[in-house]
Order: structure tokens, then C-alpha cells, then sequence
């Protein structure tokens, strides 16, 4: 594994964006909510804060409100929204959102990312989606895999579809947490080891609600060498609160979409989120 210079000229780009919108409060005396099709009381509907911004909240005893709502927090926060065109990421949408993102790499100041996280779980959690005291039960993170076309863009893909040989590219991610994050390399004959940040002493600190671009040079990208054998990218991002009991033991589930893959990890108001994420590669013969 290494990362490499990859040259391009930068051009013009506008960040696109969708804006969440606003439910209006019921009025005094207005009737009750509408009736279910099965004549239970539809889920009511207000104007809630969750992950900082303004959403249309939907009480409900559904697991995947959790996906749910965190799908409409990206909306405003990926650049081009939920696609995954090629060509919507150009060199300089990249240059900017590194430029943007106001992550940096800090001094390792706790072990939260050096330890293993949680299980991942394809699939729904079972706990709805609550707000206690303004506090949400669920935490959030998006990875994409950004692959540098030959026309100096860049497309998306989950990381369930893990790389070829020879690929390059970078990563986009976007947690609902202040986080820390470091990329280890496990190569074919088990080793592991921390490759980005370069230094073990260090760890790239993300803002909440910024996409940002790793590695966070705009001219640098991995590109795992020709070997034999299966290798690992494994990601891990934490809570830098996230240390021994502080650190949530909940399943993180993973949803894979087009435009990249997202996790949520139910948190108490005493826990804190720890996702590590392992993506395959199968070197060639």
C-alpha cells in the first residue's frame, strides 16, 4: 500500500447542496393526526433538531428511521447530493472540500481510534430513532470510495464493492460527530499497521457535518501495489471520548448505497461512537 502524487489541473465548481426542510406546528384545538390504513394514529410529524440541523421528525417505533433520517442529513451535506455520477466530483470539487473541511492532523491524544470497534451488521437496528432531551440515541458516518477517473473526475462506490489492483483513489467521509480517524493497511500475510496519518503519532481530526477528503493532500491518493493474496483497508473512526466503558459496544450497522455506504450506532447520553470498518481487496495472480 502507498500513496502517490496524481497531478491535475483544477477548474471551477459550484458545491451543490438540498436544504432540509420545515414542518409547520399544529395549530391550538387543531383535530387530531390522520388515521393509519390499519386505524392506528399516524406517526406525528414536527420540527426536530437532530445532528444539528433542522429535520422533519416522524415519531416511530421503526428501526430504519434511523437510516432514514440520516439519509436526509447527507442530502445537505454530500456535495451533488445522493448520486453517483461519474464525472460530478471534478478535481477541483475535491480541492475545494479540502480545503473546506477544516480537518487537520493532531497529536494522537487518546486511543479511541487504536482500539477495535464494534461489530458491523448488514441490515436495520431494531431500536427506533429517540430524542431524550435533545440528545439523539444514534450516531452517524458515511465512507465512500472515490476512484480517480482517467479524465481527472472521480466516482463513488460502497465499500462493498472493495477495490481492484492498481485503483486509485480517495476517501470521502462525513460523521454527525466531532471524530478521530486513522486507515490501516492488514496486508496478505496478516501484518497491520497504520498508513494514514504517515505518523503513529498522529490522527487526522474531522469537524461535524464536513465532508472530507483522505488522504487530505489534493494530489495525493492510495493505490494498493500488485501482490498475491487477500488485503484489507480498514478504517476507523472514534469519538476521541470513545475510550474503555465511554465507548459504545452497540452493533454499527452499515447500509450500502450508490453514492457510498452509511452506519449508524445507538449511543447513550454516557457512551460514545466507535466505527471501524474493514474494506477487501483480492490481488490479482
Amino acid at each position: 500500500m502507498k500513496i502517490r502524487k496524481l497531478t491535475a489541473a483544477l477548474t471551477a465548481a459550484v458545491l451543490l447542496a438540498a436544504s432540509a426542510g420545515w414542518a409547520q406546528q399544529a395549530a391550538p384545538n387543531a383535530p387530531p393526526p390522520p388515521l393509519a390504513q390499519d386505524g392506528a394514529q399516524a406517526p406525528e410529524v414536527q420540527p426536530r433538531f437532530i445532528w444539528g440541523i433542522l429535520i422533519n421528525y416522524a415519531i416511530s417505533r421503526l428501526g430504519s428511521l434511523a437510516f432514514d433520517m440520516f439519509a436526509s442529513y447527507l442530502t445537505s451535506k454530500l456535495t451533488g447530493g445522493l448520486v453517483s455520477t461519474p464525472g460530478v466530483l471534478t478535481q477541483g470539487i475535491v480541492s475545494n472540500l479540502i480545503g473546506n473541511s477544516g480537518a487537520r492532523l493532531i497529536p494522537r491524544s487518546s486511543g479511541a481510534v487504536a482500539a477495535r470497534g464494534a461489530n458491523i451488521v448488514v441490515g436495520t437496528p431494531d431500536t427506533p430513532l429517540t430524542l431524550n432531551d435533545g440528545k439523539e440515541n444514534y450516531q452517524g458516518a458515511h465512507v465512500a470510495l472515490m476512484l480517480a477517473n482517467p479524465d481527472k473526475t472521480y466516482s463513488v462506490r460502497p465499500v462493498s464493492e472493495g477495490f481492484k489492483t492498481g485503483e486509485r483513489f480517495k476517501l470521502r467521509i462525513v460523521s454527525t460527530f466531532g471524530g478521530e480517524l486513522t486507515i490501516e493497511n492488514i496486508n496478505p500475510n496478516g501484518e497491520r499497521r497504520q498508513i494514514y496519518p504517515a505518523g503513529a503519532d498522529q490522527v487526522v481530526s474531522l469537524e461535524p457535518g464536513k465532508e472530507t477528503v483522505i488522504p487530505l493532500g489534493e494530489d495525493q491518493y492510495f493505490e494498493f501495489a500488485r501482490a498475491t493474496g487477500r488485503e484489507q483497508l480498514v478504517v476507523n473512526l472514534a469519538d476521541p471520548r470513545a475510550i474503555g466503558p465511554a465507548a459504545s459496544t452497540n452493533k454499527v450497522f452499515r447500509q450500502d448505497q450508490k453514492y457510498g455506504s452509511n452506519f449508524v450506532q445507538e449511543v447513550t447520553p454516557s457512551t460514545f461512537p466507535h466505527i471501524s470498518q474493514a474494506i477487501d481487496l483480492q490481488h490479482s495472480n
